[in-house]
């Protein structure tokens, strides 16, 4: 406490001991607003400290979380790499299977060429020799007979004599019709030789028709000779 005067100090009688002045109020106004607020700072500063206490541990948390995830992201590169290398090794095995499968291909396609060229080559053999074939209709057709001694007589019978050397094959080949008789086929070694024949046998049937009964057998069935087709 403060005072001007002794007089006016002794003026104050009973009032001496909460009296005071004007400066010493607002110091002591000041300092009574002061102190709650550094109470209530000191609290919160202490509520943080005890706050940041216990948030310590999760720092080795936060750590443990950062290994993990280098560790997860490294494990799944290791793995994405070594779906990738599995991946090249299928493409390369497809690659060499694609590269052996188009050789077989192109051998295949060398063969299929052959086999055409082969197939025209046995055609053209084939119609070639049917151009010396010619075919007998109307022939009864009996069991252990004699082919050629049956076109040797049809020969004599048109005025052209057949000889064995003359002809490669003689034979009977099958029909869809089976109440008929199989028709002969005569293989000549040349044309100019069937050409011949076939002209006789024309020529021959102006005058009369060459008949089964001609050759020897039952019946009276007309006989034919045209050339094969």
């Amino acid at each position: 406490m403060c005072w001007n005067t002794e007089a006016g100090y002794r003026k104050l009688g009973d009032r001496k001991s909460t009296w005071r002045c004007v400066k010493c109020k607002q110091t002591h106004s000041i300092q009574s607003s002061l102190s709650p607020r550094i109470e209530s700072d000191a609290l919160t500063l202490k509520e943080i400290r005890a706050l940041s206490d216990k948030l310590a541990p999760l720092e080795c948390f936060k750590d443990e979380g950062i290994a993990l995830r280098s560790e997860f992201f490294k494990s799944s590169l290791n793995s994405t790499n070594l779906a990738l290398k599995q991946f090249n090794d299928k493409i390369k095995d497809f690659e060499q299977r694609l590269v052996q499968v188009e050789k077989v291909q192109k051998h295949a396609n060398l063969i299929q060429t052959r086999l055409e060229k082969l197939e025209q080559e046995s055609n053209s053999a084939e119609q070639w020799s049917r151009m010396n074939n010619v075919e007998i209709k109307g022939v009864p057709q009996t069991s252990g007979e004699n082919l050629f001694e049956i076109i040797s007589k049809i020969g004599s019978m048109i005025q052209y004599p057949i000889t064995k050397t003359q002809v490669n094959f003689v034979t009977r080949v099958p029909t869809r019709e089976k109440e008929h008789n199989e028709p002969i086929i005569i293989c000549f070694c040349n044309r100019y030789v069937k050409e011949d024949f076939v002209a006789a046998a024309r020529y021959a049937s102006k005058t009369s028709h060459l008949t089964s009964s001609n050759l020897g057998f039952v019946g009276n069935n007309r006989i034919y000779n045209n050339p094969a087709q």
